[in-house]
């Protein structure tokens, strides 16, 4: 995992504003936790610690809209983006395992800045994407998950193509994540990525992100969330371009 460094203070107060944001955009929108926080974290911690530091997170934050959305969930929505996404992990895990940082800190920021195009240029197929298209973003999914800890972007792209409610497309993307998280929690426990110092980092954001959660989904459904989707895209893109160049 690399060399654990010693953090100051006000670093871990920067840490936890950052597990607070994250937590608010995704208690908001069903998504976007390791996108908004891993290029942030990464700025005061390795990006090899920032990635399983954020899947523990992450894991904290679906747990509690898995309970908020629980009258959403159709199985026949995520399943087979489910299932295409285990072979994918392993690979991702590889992945991680033997290539080094910058390549890694390059890869998030591409993933960054064509998930903020392909929102902003809102493609639309003429029908409802089918099972095919379910199972290619699982295992793409699948394989981000392993490798740089977001198995976000291809999901998402995938739901927001489809004629769904808001409610079911945020309900059908915390359920995947949710169970996906699981399976990158279990390869990351068994490759020994959860360090001392990752869950010490843990243990000072965990209650940041619970309020950011909360405050998150309390927007849900009062706000624009059109102007509030355009602001965090505008953000995801600057972010992204940040990493290409510190990659």
């Amino acid at each position: 995992m690399g060399k654990e460094i010693s953090l100051t203070m006000s670093e871990i107060i920067c840490l936890q504003i950052i597990a607070f944001i994250g937590g608010l955009v995704q208690g908001l929108t069903g998504f976007g936790v390791m996108l908004v926080a891993l290029p942030l974290m990464a700025l005061f911690i390795a990006i090899k610690t920032a990635i399983p530091l954020i899947i523990l997170l992450a894991t904290v934050i679906n747990l509690i809209l898995i309970f908020q959305l629980s009258g959403y969930f159709a199985f026949r929505k995520w399943l087979p983006m489910l299932i295409a996404s285990i072979p994918g992990i392993p690979v991702g895990v590889y992945i991680h395992k033997s290539v080094s940082q910058r390549p890694l800190e390059i890869l998030v920021g591409t993933v960054l800045i064509i998930t903020s195009a392909n929102t902003w240029l809102r493609f639309r197929p003429k029908k409802a994407l089918g099972n095919f298209w379910a199972a290619v973003s699982g295992f793409a999914a699948g394989c981000l998950a392993g490798s740089i800890g977001t198995s976000g972007p291809p999901v998402v792209i995938f739901t927001s193509l489809q004629p769904w409610t808001k409610s079911q497309i945020k309900a059908t993307l915390v359920a995947f994540f949710m169970l996906n998280g699981l399976g990158v929690v279990c390869f990351y426990l068994y490759h020994g990525f959860f360090t001392v110092q990752v869950i010490t980092l843990f243990a000072w954001c965990v209650l940041p992100l619970i309020l950011g959660v909360i405050a998150g989904s309390s927007l849900y459904g009062r706000m624009n969330d059109e102007t509030y989707r355009n602001a965090v895209l505008w953000l995801l893109c600057l972010l992204g371009i940040l990493m290409l160049f510190k990659g």
